[in-house]
């Protein structure tokens, strides 16, 4: 895929660096799919006439294998009920 360039410029480095994650993390997340296929999101960061600039792209990494339930080899395990304890207590 081509470079993405984020219409926002940054005054420093660190804010720019901290914009990077949240866009790798957000835009992996949107665009990978459960047992579909999965995407991980490369960054980088430029700095143009004195301001710093974040680019993002998204790579495919693959398809996510595991169960889909269809073959039913497996036994589905119902989830067992919390026995939590009760506290008593006394009004006053």
């Amino acid at each position: 895929m081509e470079w993405v360039k984020l219409q926002t410029s940054f005054d420093s480095e660190v804010k720019a660096s901290k914009a990077a994650k949240i866009v790798s993390t957000t835009e992996a997340r949107l665009a990978s799919q459960p047992r579909g296929p999965q995407y991980y999101v490369e960054t980088k960061i430029e700095k143009v006439n004195e301001k710093w600039h974040v680019y993002w792209r998204k790579v495919f990494i693959g398809y996510e294998a595991g169960c889909g339930g269809g073959c039913k080899s497996c036994k589905d395990k119902s989830p067992q009920p919390d026995k939590g304890k009760v506290i008593p207590f006394k009004l006053k």
